[in-house]
């Protein structure tokens, strides 16, 4: 056996998986789980279309290159229900010096966004920027804002670049969920597996406990 590069990411226990990580057997499974979780106590038709926007929304995932895409819900004291998503897509990277890469996509998105920061994390420098939008669920209804935060870590094995994107309609808990990201970002790592074909790279994606920080949080 040879011995290959292997990224290592660990997602909390409050995400819920699409299946981009599967095949096409097991992303319907997830997405049917998902569907039954958020229509628990409706009808078969509201899960049924439920499962169908979730389904759409993997392809999305799945045609931009994410290999992973998860959505977490938390109940709010006021009966709110706070959600948020986070997907998983590696890209090329021009070098791979990490510093030299992280330095490049810094100044680049300093001319598209006014909220960018350079932060280290175990995985080494980690790119982060904050982004804006809005989303008009029908037409004359009111537009919901969306808020999108990257963390953007290079690669220097695979030069490859890393990005991992947390959006949410929930303003209120952006500042719990910027947290999240950050756990999220702090579990990446490379690897060295045995691999029996020697080639390739794996992306290896695990739920990580963090029910603790998650209580802490959100109170």
């Amino acid at each position: 056996m040879k011995n290959s590069t292997q990224l290592q990411i660990e997602i909390p226990d409050g995400f819920h998986t699409l299946g981009l990580e599967g095949d096409d057997a097991y992303r319907e499974d997830c997405i049917r789980e998902m569907a039954d979780l958020v229509w628990s106590e409706g009808t078969d038709l509201q899960r049924d279309t439920m499962a169908a926007v979730y389904d759409e929304m993997a392809a999305t995932f799945a045609e931009d290159g994410a290999f992973y895409a998860g959505v977490c819900f938390v109940g709010m004291d006021d009966d709110r229900i706070s959600t948020a998503s986070v997907v998983a897509r590696l890209d090329d990277a021009d070098a791979t010096d990490a510093d030299i890469v992280a330095a490049g996509l810094a100044e680049a998105l300093s001319h598209t966004t006014t909220e960018v920061s350079t932060v280290r994390v175990p995985a080494g420098p980690c790119v982060v920027s904050f982004h804006g939008s809005e989303w008009v669920p029908a037409e004359g209804a009111e537009p919901l804002g969306i808020a999108r935060v990257d963390a953007q870590i290079p690669v220097p094995s695979r030069a490859q670049l890393l990005t991992l994107s947390l959006s949410t309609p929930s303003l209120t808990e952006l500042p719990v969920y910027v947290n999240m990201l950050r756990l999220i970002a702090e579990t990446v790592a490379i690897v060295e597996a045995e691999s029996p074909s020697g080639s390739g790279a794996e992306v290896v994606t695990a739920q990580h406990d963090v029910a603790d920080e998650m209580r802490s949080t959100f109170g």
